[in-house]
């Protein structure tokens, strides 16, 4: 039961961030195609730049080449944000081991910096790849998210940004504390 809320949680705030990047691809398209068509209207190329437009939003390769689930560029980025802030909260532990292992033998060579830091990360990603990306599970679950009400993906809009800021502000609390064990 645990493990299902795990993966559920994960999945969700993955899910999350896949949505945020479609959108914020879909505002700055948005942008790009307002701009060109000012200035196709400049150059009396209005009507042909329009077709052309239209020609794009309705092909199907280029929809999934920019938000397809499996391979698209948007569930690339997300799969690389998820990654990121996950990857945030073991790296305090990181910055800590960091600055113990300073503080004990003193400066430390890039190759055991590297090794330190990457340790807690990588036995703390394995859970987190396993409920979202063996096996495509995050698929599953999307398709499960997108039945769900407004007010539920409200809801995961806002623990996904908690969880992001969270990742960050770890982070930095992590590097704090590192260099005050450091100086100590």
């Amino acid at each position: 039961m645990k493990n299902y809320r795990f993966e559920y949680v994960l999945n969700a705030i993955h899910y999350c961030i896949y949505w945020r990047e479609v959108w914020s691809n879909l505002k700055i398209e948005k942008q790009v195609f307002k701009t060109v068509s000012f200035l196709s209207a400049i150059f009396c190329l209005k009507k042909k730049y329009e077709k052309r437009v239209e020609e794009l939003r309705k092909n199907k390769e280029v929809q999934e080449y920019f938000y397809g689930k499996e391979s698209g560029q948007a569930i690339g980025i997300a799969h690389h944000w998820f990654g990121f802030f996950y990857s945030a909260y073991p790296g305090f532990f990181s910055w800590i081991l960091i600055g113990i292992a300073d503080r004990t033998f003193g400066d430390l060579n890039e190759l055991y910096f590297l090794l330190i830091f990457l340790f807690p990360i990588g036995i703390c990603y394995i859970p987190a790849y396993k409920a979202v990306f063996t096996d495509d599970k995050y698929l599953k679950y999307f398709k499960q998210f997108e039945k769900k009400d407004n007010l539920w993906h409200k809801k995961w809009k806002r623990i996904t940004v908690a969880f992001c800021i969270g990742a960050i502000l770890i982070e930095v609390i992590g590097f704090f504390c590192m260099t005050i064990i450091v100086s100590i």
